[in-house]
């Protein structure tokens, strides 16, 4: 017997998060933490390797490197999310194939969230997306009221 809510996350939309090296563990876990919670889709990325290291040390296995080319931005839609916590936001907008990436979440049907507004991976996604609506963490919004808001945005859109 199939249960109602799994059948209703089939066509809910994906989400990842992409990470590397340096990331802020409350951030990510989190996010993970209250998708998984809310019943959403979400699978971490990596920049390299699947093992990435926080910025305190902590080993993450990651469901997937980006070389493996996780999801398509131009056909599915998709939630991309970038954690600007600890030094993550400057792994991920000196990385080309992430600044890359977001041009073809640019032309495709994907969209962007970043968790701080005030950072400058998030000046660098707002110089990409300059036609498209991306999504930020307002300066006087908790990282859990941002998080909320995103899973209520993505529930209450399928």
């Amino acid at each position: 017997m199939s249960l109602p809510y799994r059948n209703s996350r089939k066509r809910r939309s994906q989400s990842y998060i992409l990470i590397g090296d340096g990331f802020d563990e409350f951030e990510v876990i989190y996010f993970l933490h209250k998708f998984r919670q809310a019943g959403l889709s979400i699978k971490s990325v990596s920049l390299f390797d699947k093992l990435v290291y926080s910025r305190q040390g902590v080993g993450l296995k990651a469901d997937f490197a980006l070389a493996d080319k996780p999801f398509d931005p131009a056909g599915e839609d998709c939630l991309l999310i970038l954690p600007s916590g600890g030094r993550n936001g400057e792994a991920l907008r000196h990385d080309a194939r992430v600044k890359s990436l977001l041009m073809e979440f640019n032309s495709g049907r994907g969209r962007v969230a970043v968790t701080g507004s005030n950072s400058h991976l998030a000046d660098d996604v707002e110089q990409v997306f300059s036609d498209r609506l991306t999504l930020h963490r307002n300066a006087d919004q908790g990282l859990e009221d941002f998080v909320k808001s995103l899973t209520e945005r993505i529930v209450y859109a399928s």
